[in-house]
């Protein structure tokens, strides 16, 4: 099978969304299937086959994501070659995708990897009018589409209580466990110079929608009851100087630290070094973050919310909370930073729990939906 895969964003962009086509490509080629890319011009390309630099240019910010211009004729005598159409994102690759889907009479397929209307805090101003066309836009085109892909449950009914009619599968995200196994655990002690156990670790970009807040400030409310405690927030973004300011006007320099933008190849060592997993976010689909922590052996302290709470079991690989509520939180963090069995046996069942999710196993999943996409399309 041709598969092609649209996106906004690809290598040297790292974030969840590029990770997760990582995974599908090198999943979906080891079982004998051709990946096609086709995502932005970067200034830096990349050395991987079958990757197709698109016309383009960079959105304002520093998302990393493009305006793709109407693909020309040699892009679009590659396109026109695949048995499927896979769109990574709902905006102008999704309109290019649907393009060639229609043209050329291709099954369409569209993963919502992301809670689009969460993110309206980076418009200035008629936020409340921005969602409404989010949700508009996504169910209008989720609606042209022959599948949809939903990385986890919590998506899938969303995407219902938008009205989306398309048909749905679940299709979650996969990690290459082999990048998690004998790293380096004294990584973060001998970074920041750690004396105790243990330290709790956050992985992700460091942006208001990460909650990061209620995670500093559940963090300094524990600290006063267990004074051994480090927590290391591993990312980047928009935040990143107003947390280091903040973490300093909470006198907690010595406490919390962040590393700021990392390469992903140090991700493994930070989980591998670091105790705990904590993340406040309640914007996630399908976490990479989660799973690679649990590919770590951390247990996890998340809300139980759409996202992270559909990835951690409560009491078996880690600890859900009620959302946003901190007495909750600290309570838990308490509880396994008080508890080295029981952080161990918790870190036990994620590794186990982890295996689920490799790359090779979730591109089968994929390769499902992609079947039944064909079926779906062929009696349209």
């Amino acid at each position: 099978m041709k598969v092609g895969i649209f996106t906004e964003c690809y290598k040297p962009i790292l974030n969840g969304v590029v990770n997760s086509i990582d995974g599908f490509r090198k999943g979906l080629t080891e079982l004998g299937h051709e990946v096609h890319i086709f995502c932005p011009e970067y200034k830096e390309k990349i050395n991987e086959k079958n990757i197709h630099y698109c016309r383009s240019f960079p959105l304002p910010g520093k998302s990393g994501y493009h305006y793709i211009y109407p693909f020309d004729l040699r892009k679009e005598s590659i396109a026109r070659t695949m048995d499927i159409v896979h769109t990574e994102h709902p905006f102008t690759m999704a309109r290019r995708a649907l393009d060639i889907a229609k043209k050329y009479n291709i099954p369409l397929v569209f993963t919502n990897h992301t809670q689009y209307e969460q993110y309206t805090h980076y418009v200035p101003i008629g936020r409340g009018i921005v969602k409404y066309f989010i949700k508009k836009w996504v169910t209008n085109f989720a609606n042209q589409c022959d599948l949809i892909v939903a990385p986890a449950k919590g998506i899938e009914d969303k995407l219902n209580e938008y009205k989306v009619k398309t048909a749905m599968e679940v299709v979650p995200n996969g990690i290459d466990l082999d990048k998690f196994v004998n790293r380096n655990k004294n990584y973060l002690k001998n970074k920041y110079n750690l004396k105790n156990w243990p330290t709790l670790i956050f992985v992700g970009r460091i942006a208001e929608e990460k909650n990061l807040s209620f995670l500093v400030n559940a963090f300094q409310k524990a600290l006063l009851k267990n004074p051994n405690l480090y927590m290391v927030l591993v990312g980047g973004g928009p935040e990143e100087k107003h947390f280091r300011d903040l973490i300093s006007s909470l006198n907690l320099i010595d406490k919390i630290f962040v590393t700021g933008y990392l390469p992903y190849q140090e991700v493994p060592d930070c989980l591998s070094s670091a105790d705990i997993f904590v993340s406040a976010s309640k914007t996630e689909v399908h976490p990479l973050t989660v799973l690679e922590a649990m590919a770590s052996g951390l247990p996890s302290i998340v809300f139980d919310c759409r996202g992270t709470g559909e990835v951690i079991e409560n009491n078996t690989d880690g600890i859900k909370t009620k959302t946003n509520d901190k007495n909750e939180f600290v309570s838990a963090i308490l509880n396994l930073a008080g508890n080295k069995t029981l952080c161990n046996n918790l870190g036990h069942q994620a590794i186990e729990k982890s295996k689920k999710y490799s790359y090779l196993e979730t591109s089968k999943i994929m390769l499902k939906a992609y079947e039944k996409a064909i079926k779906i399309h062929m009696q349209s």
